[in-house]
């Protein structure tokens, strides 16, 4: 049994279709189900219980499934190493984002690229949910992103713990003073940073305005801060973002306020578990943790 073989499983598998896998592989979809029939054939077992429209993994197709995949990634990782050996670290470092960690990349990208010069970066932006959906594609690298996380098979460094603030247009006066109590925001409109996916920054912050007897008016909410940001300059309302957000703002150009009781998002680097991190990716993953330090 041959690698494309292992290949086309693990594809058929992760596409949950075999005309998607077909595609995905540039394959005709009769050419690939043969494939799929040749490998049982080979083993003797049944590895996929076929429907209409969906497939189901038997035991076999399971254990299958997963050491196929762990040799695919073994393979992967010599090669990257070897090449990696014999010509220097160079390449393209993909590196997906929630757009609130985004002022974590400059320090770091900059202190990197002064040591491996001939490396170059591809950045990806989205909500957590995406970040993470990237990953699991291998279509980047290393992600940062926002706690907690909705996958179980990657691997986590905590990175930091910031409060949540509120954000207020100017000409406004909600307030003046460096922390406002959540409950002074009972009567303003809201606009809050809400990611798809698990509980987060929206969840946590609606439940601690419960907990202080109101339902906070929320008259927006988006997965993206700097769109939050934009509509807090037009005056439309307070932003709820994660501190590190301000960053994305010049010095000086925003009116915000720590919110109390304390409410902090924790940040994070992660990675695919079984998935070995070129050279590369391993020695900005360094970079960024002492950056961040």
């Amino acid at each position: 049994m041959d690698l494309k073989k292992f290949l086309y499983f693990v594809t058929i598998v992760e596409e949950g279709q075999i005309t998607r896998a077909a595609n995905k592989l540039h394959m005709a979809q009769p050419a690939l189900s043969l494939q799929l029939k040749a490998i049982e054939e080979e083993l003797g077992v049944t590895l996929i219980e076929r429907n209409n429209k969906s497939i189901e993994l038997t035991q076999a197709g399971a254990t299958f499934y997963y050491r196929a995949n762990e040799i695919l990634n073994s393979v992967d990782g010599m090669l990257s190493e070897v090449k990696e050996q014999g010509i220097g670290i160079r390449g393209k470092l993909s590196i997906g984002t929630v757009m609130s960690c985004v002022s974590y990349l400059p320090k770091a990208i900059k202190i990197f690229q002064q040591q491996y010069p001939a490396v170059t970066f591809r950045l990806w932006e989205g909500d957590s949910h995406r970040v993470e959906e990237l990953l699991q594609a291998k279509t980047i690298d290393l992600g940062i992103t926002r706690l907690p996380l909705e996958s179980d098979n990657l691997n986590i460094i905590r990175l930091n713990a910031e409060p949540l603030v509120a954000v207020q247009p100017n000409g406004w006066h909600v307030f003046a003073t460096p922390t406002i109590c959540i409950k002074e925001l009972e009567k303003y409109p809201l606009m809050v940073l809400h990611g798809q996916g698990g509980k987060g920054i929206f969840e946590m912050f609606v439940e601690t305005c419960q907990a202080f007897d109101f339902n906070p008016k929320i008259i927006c909410e988006s997965p993206d801060v700097a769109t939050l940001l934009t509509l807090v300059d037009s005056g439309i309302g307070i932003a709820i973002v994660p501190k590190l957000a301000i960053q994305l703002r010049p010095t000086g150009t925003l009116k915000y306020a720590e919110i109390t009781p304390l409410l902090k998002s924790d940040t994070a680097l992660i990675w695919l578990k079984n998935r070995r991190l070129s050279k590369a990716a391993e020695h900005f993953k360094d970079i960024l943790q002492s950056s961040v330090r």
